[in-house]
């Protein structure tokens, strides 16, 4: 077996365990530090899970490849998305997933939906303006970001139900150096992961959009997916869909990021004739966001073929939209 195929796999089974004991971990800290699962799945798992996705896109926009930069940040939010299908089959008769969470959840689902608006105006509203040296949409992302975290925050300390720590709950101190060694290993594992997963698209007889859409959309989404297995085994679900919503609000922010290491002015400006290929991955990242936001607040007790019925929607979507990017042969 090729060098390459061992580290990915030993990367990717590195970035299970860890995540599975991320939420552990994650749920630990909730209910010793009274934060909430919400909140920890949106701002702290988000964030150490989607280390992968901002080093890719800094990585592309450093390298002058804006489309990849810009691209997989995108591409990344549909397959966290899909996530919820997964959770909701291992679930299996206990219920559909997302009548589980809490309605708070639609908040950070709207600011994900707005984040990507914002990419949507960059790409096709005056994608040549510039203030310091980057786009002014790039900046509106980073206000946008920072004020819906405060908002959430205020949100799920108003609405959230925080659960009180018991014997049964680690300590919060062990909590913390638990979960900082999870995340380091998902951190440094995930990044081996993105090289090696590299290596291998380029080395490989598949077309590259194939290889965008499905290898590295899943390469750097693994954390996520792990981590909402972990959270399925302890029931922490507003963990997971803080950490799903959460982490589509913080792919559109890694834009910023790029915009800013991209030196050549602004990073919407540079896309060429893949502009439009960018505004539909954009695009089907809302219909999806959308159609869970909406599962949320209706909480549809029907299941088809041990699905809830708003899962398979999100699972049909998914495919329909990998089909799409096949098609039009994208490669992100």
């Amino acid at each position: 077996m090729p060098i390459q195929w061992i580290i990915f796999l030993l990367c990717s089974l590195a970035i299970i365990l860890a995540g599975v004991k991320l939420a552990k971990f994650g749920d630990a800290i909730g209910k010793r530090s009274g934060i909430g699962q919400g909140w920890i799945g949106l701002l702290f798992l988000a964030t150490i899970t989607s280390i992968p996705e901002l080093t890719t896109t800094v990585t592309g926009a450093t390298i002058n490849v804006p489309n990849i930069a810009i691209g997989n940040a995108l591409g990344s939010n549909l397959f966290n998305m899909v996530i919820i299908a997964v959770v909701d089959i291992m679930l299996l008769s206990r219920g559909p997933f997302l009548r589980k969470v809490k309605s708070y959840h639609i908040v950070s689902g709207g600011a994900a939906v707005l984040l990507t608006t914002l990419v949507i105006f960059g790409i096709a509203v005056f994608p040549r303006a510039q203030v310091l040296g980057i786009s002014p949409f790039s900046l509106a992302i980073l206000a946008l970001y920072v004020f819906s975290v405060f908002l959430l925050f205020r949100v799920e300390r108003r609405e959230g139900e925080v659960e009180e720590g018991d014997e049964a709950t680690l300590s919060l101190r062990r909590a913390i150096v638990g979960f900082a060694a999870a995340a380091a290993v998902i951190i440094v594992a995930g990044i081996f992961l993105i090289h090696a997963s590299k290596n291998i698209a380029s080395s490989s007889a598949l077309s590259g959009s194939f290889i965008g859409a499905i290898l590295v959309a899943i390469v750097t989404s693994l954390p996520e997916l792990a981590t909402s297995i972990g959270a399925v085994r302890i029931g922490a679900y507003d963990m997971i869909m803080g950490n799903l919503f959460g982490s589509n609000m913080f792919n559109i922010l890694t834009i910023f990021f790029a915009d800013v290491a991209f030196r050549r002015g602004s990073l919407f400006a540079s896309l060429g004739g893949q502009a439009s290929d960018q505004l539909m991955i954009a695009g089907l990242g809302i219909v999806m966001t959308t159609i869970a936001m909406i599962a949320i607040a209706y909480r549809s007790k029907r299941r088809v073929l041990g699905m809830g019925v708003d899962a398979m929607f999100l699972l049909i979507a998914y495919l329909i939209s990998t089909c799409l990017i096949v098609f039009r042969g994208i490669d992100f």
